[in-house]
C-alpha cells in the first residue's frame, strides 16, 4: 500500500479556516471508519461509514498532528495509524480506538527533509518514506506505535546530477510490492528507482537496471497484483497526464505493459484498486475527477470504464476504496471536503453518494 498527497505544483500549506462540519455521530462503535489528515488545521478527522449506504457521519473527536500532515496509513490490523507531516519532517503514530477516534502515541519519528509520500509492506513490518527535500528514502521498522530507523537509513534515490542531467531526483511517490520490492517515483528525473527490501532488516538494495524511465513528473504510485496474481506497478505521471504500467518481474525489474502509457485526466496523483483487483481508480488533481479503469488480469493493461471519469470536489489528492469494495472516497484538498461514491458490482462504475465537509485542506485518507 502506499499514499502521497502532493504533486509537481508545490506544497499545500495554508492557515486553518473555519469549516462547517456535518452532524456528529455517537461514541458507539461505527460499522466503518474513514480518517482524513487535514493540512490547514493539523488534525485527523474521523468519520463513521454507514456500510449500507456509504454515507459518512462525523465522529465527535479529532487528533492533532505535526505541521502540514498529508498521507495517512493504517497497519494491517487497523489498530494503529501513522501520519506523515511534511512541514515538520516527522511521522505521528496513533492507536485506533473502538469508536473510531485516535489516541496519539508519545513522540514521533524523524524523517528526511520534506517527506512527501509513504508506503507500508503488506506484513506491516516496515514503513518507507520518500523525502523530496533530501532526495532520499527513509525506512522504519514498526512495533505498534513505535517507529525505529533501520540501519543505513536514509537511502539515496535517483541518479546524481550531471551536466547533461542537472535535475535532482525530487522523489514524489513510493510503493511496495507484495514480493518485497520498493519503487520510488523520481519526479525531477522522470524515472522510477527500484529496490529490494530485506524482509528481516529493512535494508534497501538497488536493483540492477534501476532507475527505469517513465512519463513526465511521476507522482502517484501503486504496486498491486491482478486478479490472476500478476504483479504490476502503476505510475501516475502528473506532467504528461498518463499512467505508466509495468509487470514486476521476479527479480524486481520492470517490463512495460503493452500499449502503456494509458491516458488519464489532468494531474494523476493517487491511485487505488478494489478488493477484486479488477478496477483501478485514479485521482486526477488538476481536472477535479477520478478516472476509472478495468484491469486486464493477465498483464495489468487498462481499459477505461463507461463512463471513464466522474467529477469530484476541487483538487482530489488522495483516493481510497473501502475493504468491502462497495465504496470509494477522495480527499479534495482544494474544496475542504470528501467525495463519496458507490462502486457498481461487476462493472466498477462509480455512482456519487455524498459530499462531506472536513477541516481545512484534507490531504490524506485511510479506511477501515
Amino acid at each position: 500500500m502506499s499514499t502521497s498527497w502532493r504533486g509537481v505544483t508545490g506544497i499545500f500549506i495554508l492557515a486553518a479556516t473555519a469549516v462547517a462540519l456535518i452532524s456528529c455521530g455517537s461514541s458507539s462503535r461505527p460499522a466503518g471508519v474513514l480518517f482524513t489528515a487535514t493540512q490547514g488545521s493539523a488534525l485527523v478527522d474521523s468519520f463513521g461509514i454507514n456500510l449500507k449506504s456509504g454515507v459518512l457521519s462525523q465522529i465527535n473527536t479529532a487528533a492533532t498532528t505535526g505541521d502540514a500532515p498529508g498521507p495517512i496509513l493504517l497497519d494491517p490490523t487497523t489498530n494503529f495509524a501513522y501520519v506523515l507531516n511534511t512541514g515538520s519532517n516527522s511521522i505521528s503514530s496513533y492507536t485506533v480506538n473502538s469508536n473510531g477516534s485516535l489516541t496519539a502515541a508519545g513522540g514521533s519519528a524523524t524523517t528526511g527533509t520534506l517527506p512527501i509520500a509513504m508506503a507500508m509492506d503488506s506484513a506491516g513490518h516496515f514503513l518507507v518514506v520518500a523525502n523530496q527535500g533530501s532526495n532520499t528514502v527513509s525506512v522504519f521498522s514498526i512495533s505498534s506505535t513505535t517507529l525505529s530507523a533501520v540501519s543505513g537509513s536514509p537511502f539515496a534515490t535517483g541518479e546524481l546530477p550531471t551536466p547533461n542531467q542537472p535535475a535532482l531526483p525530487t522523489p514524489a511517490g513510493v510503493t511496495i510490492s507484495s514480493n518485497n520490492f520498493v519503487y520510488v517515483a523520481n519526479q525531477g528525473q522522470d524515472t522510477v528507482s527500484a529496490f529490494s527490501i530485506d524482509p528481516t532488516t529493512g535494508n534497501l538494495t538497488e536493483i540492477a537496471g534501476s532507475p527505469f524511465n517513465v512519463g513526465t513528473a511521476p507522482t502517484g504510485m501503486l504496486a498491486t497484483a491482478t486478479a490472476n496474481n500478476v504483479q504490476v506497478l502503476y505510475v501516475g505521471n502528473e506532467g504528461s497526464n498518463n499512467l505508466s504500467a509495468f509487470v514486476i518481474n521476479s527479480d524486481g525489474t520492470l517490463t512495460a505493459v503493452d500499449k502503456s502509457p494509458f491516458s488519464a485526466g489532468l494531474g494523476p496523483v493517487a491511485m487505488a484498486v478494489d478488493p477484486t483487483k479488477n478496477f483501478l481508480y485514479v485521482a486526477d488533481m488538476n481536472s477535479n475527477e477520478v478516472s476509472a479503469f478495468r484491469v486486464n488480469p493477465g498483464n495489468g493493461a487498462l481499459t477505461p470504464l463507461n463512463p471513464a471519469t466522474v467529477s469530484t470536489g476541487t483538487q482530489p489528492i488522495a483516493v481510497a476504496v473501502h475493504p468491502d469494495g462497495l465504496y470509494m472516497y477522495t480527499a479534495n484538498v482544494g474544496s475542504d471536503n470528501i467525495s463519496g461514491f458507490s462502486i457498481t458490482v461487476q462493472t466498477g462504475v462509480l455512482v456519487p453518494i455524498q459530499t462531506a465537509a472536513t477541516s481545512s485542506r484534507p490531504a490524506g485518507i485511510a479506511l477501515k
